[in-house]
């Protein structure tokens, strides 16, 4: 792959002045970058731009052009309104079925094959964060994490398997769960059912 240099990006129109921008997006890319896992160099070599670019953008720099936001949000397996959309304005946020901003953990790699839907916009004032989790029937377990807050959810399909502070918990459709976020903890689709999840975090861990 041949690398392009932060000039080269500077005179595409990949970039845009900054009094251009009618959404700020960096902080959202960089929110759902770290979310996968992925560092800068690796969320460039999949949308095919510089590092630089995307430390720019993340850095609320410049602005990506309609095309390079499309990159990115393939490369993050996202739906475009994950990064243009300015639900934070809301006074009540709504999303229909297909609407709500999804991540997709590939198997590939470090992936578990989970999928993440947002229930929450994008805001850095959040207080809780509310999640809709499916997890893959006979996938890896997913953790441990260690965090402040504090966690409760509710199964919606198939079993989950949860583990909190070494304490294991079979959970089917129709079970709660609550717990310390900072106890370590871990889960995953108990049997080879898919598992989905109503997860709601408190404060934002994702």
């Amino acid at each position: 792959m041949v690398r392009r240099s932060a000039q080269q990006d500077a005179a595409e129109p990949d970039a845009v002045s900054q009094a251009a921008r009618p959404i700020p997006i960096g902080p959202r890319v960089r929110h759902l970058r770290q979310l996968q896992g992925l560092r800068l160099k690796d969320l460039a070599t999949r949308a095919g731009c510089s590092e630089s670019l995307v430390s720019r953008i993340e850095n609320d720099l410049v602005t990506p052009s309609l095309s390079t936001i499309h990159r990115i949000c393939k490369a993050l397996t996202v739906n475009v309104s994950a990064l243009v959309d300015p639900v934070e304005q809301r006074v009540c946020t709504t999303y229909g079925p297909d609407d709500r901003p999804r991540t997709s953990h590939g198997r590939a790699g470090e992936g578990d094959g989970s999928l993440c839907e947002t229930l929450t916009p994008f805001g850095a004032e959040r207080m809780l964060e509310g999640l809709l989790l499916e997890l893959p029937g006979g996938g890896p377990l997913c953790g441990p994490f260690e965090h402040a807050g504090e966690e409760v959810g509710y199964v919606l399909e198939g079993k989950l398997e949860l583990f909190v502070e070494g304490e294991r918990h079979q959970l089917a459709v129709g079970h709660s769960f609550f717990f310390s976020s900072s106890r370590p903890h871990s889960y995953r689709a108990h049997g080879e059912r898919n598992c989905r999840v109503l997860w709601i975090n408190t404060p934002p861990t994702f």
